[in-house]
């Protein structure tokens, strides 16, 4: 069923939220919509709140797959890989539109520092780790079968390599799907609402409340301070955990990871590839998506920023590994459709890398009432949302509030969802939407204007951009243009040509006048060229992709 209109519905979320909840949860990613998905399917009243969009941050810059960890093999990471096969097949299984196969190549070298003797064997304790569980069982290539496979692969010593399975998501749509699951349970769910303070009671030494402000500037009441009774607070802020109360100084390694992606035909890959970074050895890979192919990912510290950007030396270094791996491809940086980069929320440990520092994560409670989650990766978001669920549901049970175990490892995302369509539109709308798919169909059969794409070269219509506004909790231009769809990643122009139009559509549907569709476009415009600058520093924006 749709939700209601934004404002509207904005108005009744805060209004349930100041007569109290058990729990607020602050950040809108991946964990912390899990944890307020989890929480609210055992019983809580739960307010699930961040200061931009959902998956905004880290939760929608990630490599944008649901894998089993096969590298930390190497590091002897055991329990990782373990718990990521375990959470892999179980996201494959409950949410298979969100979540699917996707075959891998990994060539090997004579060179590499494993020969494809010891990768294959290493394959077999990967397997065992996941119980045979697998998509399907691995095989080893020859190297002719593996040119065969990857036209354009460096043939230079190459010896071999190994098939396997892993698999992708849109890490956007599946944040997403988690705050609207938790929203049809009962939680309440704010974008664009900053936490201001915590308020305790002094005599009991407790969490009372927080204050929050409404930055959406959606009504007449954005930017207002308002109080929210609680009993109990959870910090899922990602690169920004470290300022959470009861958090240790010092705790967070973050790394900087940046993709960028070029037309489908510029690096024309059947299948993902795995190869090595030039100089470090660093595993990197190019993944086809569509009508593009991405390459992938640096590691290297950073400091906490709210404008993380690739640079120049970032598409350098991936141009010159798709480059090395695949000699006749001769990337350029003009080559280069769009980046995105993101922070890694890693916890500080004594390896001597970035690159090497554990995915693990780390869960802190506060007596006084707060859980805080540091670390950890989108594959086991959902094991992670149920161990902070669980610390925080024992600090509650002691406040007068009995919640139900966990349900999360068997309840699918969507319990409505049909069996995926034949046809190729509703196919990939059955991706996107789930069960919500059909009258997306229908909108686009029905209404002209909603049928009409955003832009010529890609599939996605103005009923995609009403139904981001009406259903998703679209607020701004990027949320609709980066987050609900890809255009901005997969357009030949980033979007700019459509910017306007959809501006003004959204204007319509949020109640805002003619100058909100402007000043959205501008902004919008101003992020294209933020995302460009490593590949044309010196070029106007609205010239680079001419």
């Amino acid at each position: 069923m749709p939700h209601p209109p934004p404002t509207l519905a904005r108005q009744h979320a805060r209004e349930r939220a100041e007569a109290g909840v058990d729990i607020v949860v602050v950040g809108g990613g991946i964990t912390g919509a899990g944890v307020a998905r989890d929480l609210t399917l055992r019983g809580a009243r739960v307010l699930l709140v961040d200061r931009d969009d959902w998956a905004a941050g880290t939760s929608s810059k990630s490599s944008k797959l649901i894998h089993g960890g096969l590298r930390y093999l190497a590091d002897y990471h055991f329990g990782l890989v373990m718990e990521s096969t375990r959470e892999r097949r179980r996201q494959r299984q409950l949410n298979p539109h969100l979540v699917t196969p996707l075959p891998f190549v990994l060539p090997v070298f004579k060179q590499d520092p494993h020969s494809l003797g010891k990768i294959s064997l290493g394959m077999w304790l990967y397997a065992t780790l996941a119980l045979f569980r697998v998509h399907k069982r691995h095989k080893r290539l020859s190297r002719e079968q593996t040119l065969a496979m990857i036209p354009g692969l460096r043939a230079d010593d190459l010896t071999g390599a190994v098939h396997y399975y892993d698999f992708r998501t849109d890490d956007a749509r599946l944040t997403l799907a988690n705050v609207l699951a938790a929203q049809q349970s009962g939680a309440l769910t704010l974008s664009r609402t900053c936490l201001e303070s915590l308020e305790w009671d002094d005599e009991q030494q407790r969490i009372k409340s927080v204050r929050v402000r409404d930055v959406s500037g959606l009504s007449k009441e954005s930017d207002a301070i308002w109080r929210v009774p609680t009993k109990h607070v959870v910090f899922a802020a990602g690169p920004w955990t470290g300022h959470a109360p009861g958090t240790p100084p010092d705790v967070m390694r973050l790394t900087k990871g940046v993709h960028v992606v070029v037309d489908f035909e510029r690096l024309p890959v059947p299948v993902a590839v795995a190869f090595s970074g030039p100089g470090d050895g660093r595993g990197l890979f190019a993944i086809p998506l569509h009508n593009t192919t991405y390459i992938g990912t640096t590691d290297s510290d950073v400091a906490l920023t709210d404008d993380l950007t690739a640079d120049a030396n970032d598409v350098s270094y991936l141009l010159d590994a798709a480059n090395q791996a695949f000699p006749d491809a001769k990337l350029q940086p003009s080559d280069v459709r769009s980046t995105w980069s993101g922070m890694r929320p890693l916890i500080r440990d004594d390896a001597p890398s970035a690159s090497k520092t554990s995915r693990e994560h780390r869960i802190y409670s506060d007596v006084r009432g707060t859980t805080t989650v540091a670390g950890g990766k989108l594959t086991t978001y959902r094991a992670m949302a149920e161990q902070v669920a669980d610390r925080a549901s024992r600090d509650l049970k002691d406040q007068g509030v009995t919640l139900t175990r966990c349900t999360t490892h068997k309840t699918p995302l969507d319990a409505a969802l049909p069996t995926a369509p034949s046809d190729a539109l509703a196919k990939r709308l059955w991706h996107a939407y789930g069960s919500r798919y059909l009258p997306v169909l229908e909108r686009i059969a029905s209404e002209p204007s909603a049928a009409a794409k955003l832009t010529p070269e890609l599939p996605y219509t103005f009923a995609e951009v009403d139904v981001a506004v009406r259903d998703e909790q679209a607020l701004e231009l990027v949320d609709v243009l980066v987050r609900r769809t890809q255009v901005f990643y997969r357009a030949a122009d980033c979007g700019l040509g459509c910017a306007r139009a959809v501006a003004d559509r959204m204007a319509v549907l949020l109640g805002h006048d003619p100058s909100w569709a402007e000043a959205q476009t501008s902004a919008f415009e101003a992020y294209v060229a933020r995302e460009l600058a490593c590949i044309a520093p010196s070029t106007d924006h609205k010239s680079v992709r001419a």
